[in-house]
C-alpha cells in the first residue's frame, strides 16, 4: 500500500471504515407499503384518561399490535381528565444508540387546566405522586394507552397566576412515558367499560 493509501483520507480506509460500521440487522424484517398521499388529519387530543398502574392487572395487545382488552381490579377506573380545547398534544420521540444498543421512545403529554383552585391543586398533587397509566384520546376519536412498559410519571408541574390579564391562570403539566416502542393503539369499544361515569 502506498503512503497516499495509508492516509486517513484515502479512498480505500474510507471504505475499509465504512464496512467495519455498518449496520447488520439481527433478524430478518419485512416492511409494508405506506401511501400517505390522501391521508387528511387534525391536531390536538381531546381528553386523557388516567388510573394507577397497579390498578390494571392485564393488558391483552393482538398480533397488530392493537390493545383489545384492559382488564382492571375490582372497583377500579379510569379518571377522566378534560381541558380546553388546543390546550392539549402528544409527542413520542424514537432515539437510539447502535453503540450500545439502546432504543428508546419517550412520548410526553402536556396538557394545560385553565383557573387555579383548590379542587384541581389537590388532584394533581395526588397525581404527582402517582405511578401512572394513561389513555390519550386524540381529535380523530383514536386512543393510545401509555404504560404498557414501565410507569407514566408527572415530570413537570406549573401553578400560575399570569402577568396579564390575557395570560394563563392555572397549571400546565407533562406526563412523561420511556418505553421501547411507540404507544399502542386501543380498541376504541372497551373504552366506556374503563372510565368513572
Amino acid at each position: 500500500m502506498g503512503d497516499w493509501e495509508k492516509s486517513p483520507d484515502s479512498p480505500i480506509l474510507i471504505k475499509l471504515k465504512l464496512n467495519e460500521y455498518k449496520y447488520m440487522a439481527c433478524t430478518s424484517i419485512t416492511l409494508s407499503t405506506i401511501d400517505g398521499r390522501c391521508s387528511t388529519a387534525i391536531g390536538g387530543i381531546k381528553c386523557v384518561l388516567v388510573a394507577n398502574k397497579d390498578d390494571v392487572t392485564d393488558v391483552s395487545v393482538n398480533e397488530q399490535g392493537l390493545i383489545t382488552q384492559i382488564t382492571m381490579a375490582d372497583t377500579k377506573k379510569f379518571a377522566k381528565w378534560q381541558f380546553r380545547k388546543n390546550t392539549g398534544s402528544y409527542t413520542s420521540t424514537f432515539s437510539t444508540d447502535t453503540a450500545i444498543g439502546n432504543n428508546t421512545v419517550t412520548t410526553e403529554v402536556n396538557l394545560q387546566f385553565t383557573r387555579a383552585e383548590q379542587q384541581k391543586r389537590m388532584d394533581l398533587q395526588t397525581a404527582l405522586n402517582a405511578a401512572a397509566v394513561v389513555i390519550i384520546e386524540d381529535m380523530l376519536g383514536n386512543y393510545l394507552y401509555l404504560g404498557y412498559e414501565n410507569e407514566v410519571t408527572i415530570t413537570n408541574l406549573v401553578m400560575q397566576s399570569g402577568t396579564q390579564t390575557s395570560d394563563l391562570n392555572g397549571f400546565t403539566l407533562t406526563f412523561t412515558d420511556i418505553a421501547q416502542e411507540l404507544p399502542h393503539f386501543v380498541d376504541s369499544s372497551i373504552i366506556s367499560g374503563l372510565v368513572t361515569a
